[in-house]
């Protein structure tokens, strides 16, 4: 059998598909299965010509890749550029090119509104191959020589789709490294004032209230009259908090769309340091007197509060990310057909 040279179930059993986590190995595992079936089902069929087995053996061989993807284990540097998931996926989607120059022409022609969807998915609806496939199958005449059409147009769509799933994962680094960064730049500011406490005063200025002695001329939001240690971990945490709240309050309306990477875990990371960010930038700015018309803060309750309300707030910068992400996802998923919606250029 032409498929004899890719790898059979009791090798992939032996090695153990599901040996390293990743749900995405359990449906190439699965998609390779069906692939292979399919194939040896159609080269006895049509127990064929010399070109049908080379066919195969192409189809054998892509399996092969793509199942050694999904039983390896790969670090930090392949799971950033990609390099295991996009391999398998790609050698799986070459196969299923392929299959379709092996299908009898009965389950060809069956399979049309299956190459239809997916071209719909992911290519433009003004997209000429697209749409004299289209075309052919509403005239119901479709045959042999529609074969060479209707794997262009797979072949097509599942470049696009690689072309988008790539612009995810590169939106997803590009996260990481932000979180990265501000979380070190919020930390620095962290210690900064841990060691120093006048280097990042959190301390609200009272001056009229003094003069009406009715409380002294500064309060800290640990409580004290003049700045302490404690004064910016403890605006850090709870504009954290506030940053927590606003996230729990965002799962509560996001869909998770259907894509090789997800951004969800990445965006709400993002979060926790900008909270904090915000939370120290918006007390400096209200101690500092620039907000006209604002008398102060006048205890350490309203500190705190005003601290997790500006780590709420981040939310107001943060959303523009989420935006990004939700256009990128939007295009990236099988089930927003192109041209629908909002699509990335």
């Amino acid at each position: 059998m032409a498929l004899d040279q890719a790898a059979s179930p009791e090798r992939i059993g032996d090695t153990g598909v599901l040996r390293w986590p990743g749900t995405w190995r359990v449906y190439v595992a699965t998609r390779s299965e069906e692939i292979r079936a399919d194939a040896e089902r159609a080269l006895t069929i049509r127990d064929g010509a010399g070109q049908l087995v080379s066919v195969g053996e192409g189809i054998g061989r892509h399996l092969e890749r793509g199942e050694s993807y999904a039983r390896s284990k790969h670090g930090l540097r392949r799971w950033l550029t990609g390099q295991a998931i996009e391999g398998a996926w790609s050698n799986v989607n070459s196969a299923t090119v392929l299959l379709y120059g092996v299908l009898p022409t009965v389950e060809l022609c069956g399979r049309a509104p299956e190459v239809v969807a997916i071209g719909r998915a992911y290519l433009p609806g003004d997209d000429p191959r697209l749409t004299h496939l289209q075309a052919r199958l509403a005239a119901g005449d479709l045959g042999e020589d529609d074969r060479p059409l209707m794997q262009s147009v797979l072949r097509a769509a599942y470049t696009a789709q690689a072309m988008e799933t790539g612009r995810v994962r590169s939106f997803r680094n590009l996260l990481l490294g932000g979180v990265v960064m501000l979380s070190l730049i919020v930390l620095s500011v962290v210690a900064i004032g841990a060691i120093w406490p006048d280097a990042v005063p959190m301390c609200g200025n009272q001056s009229v209230v003094q003069a009406q002695g009715l409380m002294p001329a500064q309060i800290c939001p640990t409580g004290s009259l003049r700045p302490s240690r404690g004064d910016v971990p403890l605006v850090a945490l709870i504009g954290m908090l506030g940053a927590a709240l606003a996230t729990a309050a965002s799962l509560s309306t996001r869909s998770e769309l259907s894509t090789r990477y997800s951004l969800a875990v990445v965006q709400n990371m993002l979060k926790a340091p900008a909270g904090v960010a915000t939370s120290v930038l918006g007390l400096l700015i209200l101690n500092s007197g620039f907000v006209p018309g604002f008398a102060g803060l006048g205890s350490q309750p309203a500190i705190l509060v005003w601290a997790m309300a500006f780590g709420y707030g981040q939310q107001v910068v943060t959303r523009f990310v989420d935006q990004r992400a939700d256009n990128l996802l939007m295009a990236a998923s099988p089930l927003t057909p192109a041209g629908k919606g909002t699509r990335v250029a």
